[in-house]
């Protein structure tokens, strides 16, 4: 598949054809990661963990596949801000 890089709003952004996406388990509204490395650009499938388990907690023992450094991180920081509103509410 080839596609252009195109203007969409004030980012850019490419389009990627549904045969592409299906052959790789992806659809529309997955959420994604965009990696910037040495070879170029990484998109990956976020892992979907309920808030129930950030918020107890348990996080590292429900995610069963590789997720990145900074979503581990990220999840843990909505973790702490969730269980900090339960609190103070």
């Amino acid at each position: 598949m080839v596609t252009t890089i195109s203007k969409w709003g004030n980012s850019q952004g490419v389009r990627i054809s549904t045969d592409v996406l299906k052959s790789i388990g992806y659809a529309q509204g997955d959420e994604v990661s965009v990696t910037a490395t040495e070879d170029g650009i990484l998109i990956q499938k976020r892992t979907k963990i309920p808030k129930e388990l950030k918020a107890a907690g348990m996080l590292k023992g429900y995610v069963k596949r590789h997720i990145s450094e900074d979503e581990m991180k990220n999840a843990w920081k909505e973790a702490a801000v969730e269980k900090w509103h339960e609190k103070n509410s």
